[in-house]
């Protein structure tokens, strides 16, 4: 999503974020997220499906956090990926066209955080 104001609000108020960067490595995400002890949000910027295995499999594990992602362009919609994004507590998007992609991979509407962008002029 270009408009980034959301998560500019989600990154100012929360100080027990972690956010995920692009080039991120699987284990790495794994050990940072197990690692911290007061967490409470996890955005992850551009996700990957290595990326959602690591905080998946943190969640499992029994961590507890909000997790949001934030979509450029939703990932190929292979089961694996599918299945991540399933588990995602809230998924921003930019516009219909990416709300409806990712709806049709049969994420529930309620998770799916639909942001227009903003024409500044």
């Amino acid at each position: 999503m270009s408009n980034d104001k959301v998560i500019n609000k989600i990154l100012s108020f929360h100080h027990n974020l972690i956010t995920v960067r692009p080039r991120t490595s699987f284990g790495k995400i794994f050990k940072t997220i197990n690692k911290a002890k007061k967490l409470e949000y996890i955005y992850v910027e551009k996700p990957k499906v290595g990326q959602m295995a690591a905080v998946m499999a943190t969640k499992v594990l029994g961590k507890s956090f909000f997790w949001i992602q934030k979509f450029e362009n939703p990932p190929v919609p292979d089961l694996l990926a599918k299945l991540l994004l399933s588990q995602a507590d809230k998924i921003i998007v930019s516009n219909r066209k990416e709300a409806n992609r990712v709806k049709s991979f049969g994420i529930s509407k309620s998770k799916i955080d639909l942001h227009y962008k903003k024409i500044s002029g």
